[in-house]
């Protein structure tokens, strides 16, 4: 299962880890298999593929300081 972690991350209380497990699924209402999440801790989510992956387009991209300085010294 793929784990999304940032690099530079510390393990601060607004940190997040995000395991995508392609075996989470629940029934709805109707029975029909949706996908799902859990947190198995305060900064742990186990979440279907299809949500890491809606999360991942929504999410705001974090660059780091290297990033940015690496960006104004290219032509």
């Amino acid at each position: 299962m793929p784990l999304y972690r940032h690099p530079d991350a510390t393990g601060r209380e607004d940190e997040l880890v995000v395991i995508e497990d392609p075996n989470m699924f629940e029934p709805d209402e109707s029975g029909v298999m949706r996908p799902t999440y859990t947190f198995i801790d305060e900064q742990t989510v186990r979440a279907h593929p299809a949500i890491v992956q809606s999360l991942l387009e929504g999410a705001e991209r974090l660059w780091t300081m290297d990033e940015l300085l690496d960006s104004l010294t290219r032509p």
